[in-house]
């Protein structure tokens, strides 16, 4: 397990995958000298990419104050920055979230830091349930369109189920009957870690009980996808494609979801999975390359929060504890 979770084996893998798709013309550098005069696509794309930032960190800042911790704006900010910078320093596209839960749970102090971590863990995880609630929403507006996709009475049917089944999750177990039951937290305090348990329950009642932070959450999610999604659009016309804006917005997510599992934001797996999703599902011979030019650009997007990782405001600033917001 060592040896699967080091760094070289994960930038092995990745360079692995990336060379197999070369052998086997899925990447063709030719393909990449035909853009020609398409290039300014792939400039508007990284543009597009850029404003997300702002949107996800104006998410989590909701997130943790929904969560009692009262931090300021440009805080949440620098936490997102650095988190997102470390999804392409370190061998792992959940590495950002690693450093952005340790910056956290450091300013958290005693009696918060199970919430840091939940707040960091919600908002990864509500990020990806926008992702498919964002296909759901333009599968079910344009089904004429989406019919017409190879699978897409499956998409239809998938998509939507698996959106409303996590938020289901989050609505049963965040509910108010639950939390506040004495007999289930007698018997939670009783287990191993029941104190800690009790308090993430707790952290999806807050959920629970502020619908309005929960769904701004989610409309933030959405929204952010929708920049990542633009931005492969403008990739998929400087190649020449003509993909669609809904067959886009229902497909793309089931790429960008892939990147999860690459390295550095997508590399490796993540191209094959883009060469996978556009080949079966838009019959694109050149999706491999789509993915590889989105995950270029996506690192680039992610250096810009190495000046936030560099620049360390005064330590009363960074350090100072935090209390639990009465509500």
């Amino acid at each position: 397990m060592r040896v699967f979770r080091s760094a070289w084996f994960r930038i092995s893998l990745a360079l692995l995958v990336i060379a197999g798709l070369v052998q086997f013309n899925r990447i063709n550098l030719a393909t990449f000298a035909a853009l020609g005069d398409r290039w300014p696509w792939v400039v508007a794309a990284f543009a597009v990419m850029l404003p997300s930032y702002a949107i996800v960190s104006i998410r989590f800042w909701i997130v943790l104050r929904n969560q009692g911790m009262n931090v300021p704006f440009k805080l949440a900010l620098r936490w997102t920055m650095i988190g997102a910078f470390f999804d392409l320093a370190m061998p792992s596209n959940s590495g950002g979230d690693i450093i952005k839960g340790a910056y956290v749970v450091r300013h958290a102090g005693v009696g918060m830091r199970t919430r840091g971590i939940m707040a960091v863990a919600f908002d990864r995880v509500l990020g990806l349930i926008g992702l498919f609630l964002l296909a759901s929403i333009a599968i079910v507006a344009g089904w004429h369109y989406v019919r017409q996709i190879p699978g897409g009475n499956k998409l239809l049917i998938l998509l939507p189920l698996a959106t409303a089944g996590a938020l289901m999750f989050f609505r049963v177990l965040g509910a108010r009957r639950l939390y506040n039951n004495r007999r289930f937290e007698e018997a939670v305090m009783r287990m191993p870690g029941g104190a800690r348990l009790h308090g993430v329950i707790g952290s999806f009642n807050s959920l629970r009980e502020r619908p309005a932070e929960f769904f701004a959450v989610l409309a933030l999610s959405v929204l952010n996808h929708v920049c990542w999604c633009v931005a492969l659009l403008c990739i998929t016309r400087a190649f020449g494609l003509s993909v669609g804006v809904v067959q886009g917005f229902a497909v793309f997510p089931l790429a960008i979801f892939g990147n999860t599992f690459g390295f550095a934001g997508g590399f490796g797996i993540g191209t094959a999975a883009f060469d996978l999703v556009f080949s079966s599902l838009l019959h694109v011979s050149v999706g491999a390359a789509v993915g590889l030019t989105f995950q270029v650009l996506g690192a680039m997007s992610r250096l810009a929060g190495l000046p936030f990782y560099i620049h360390h405001p005064r330590q009363s600033t960074e350090a100072e504890p935090l209390t639990r917001s009465q509500t």
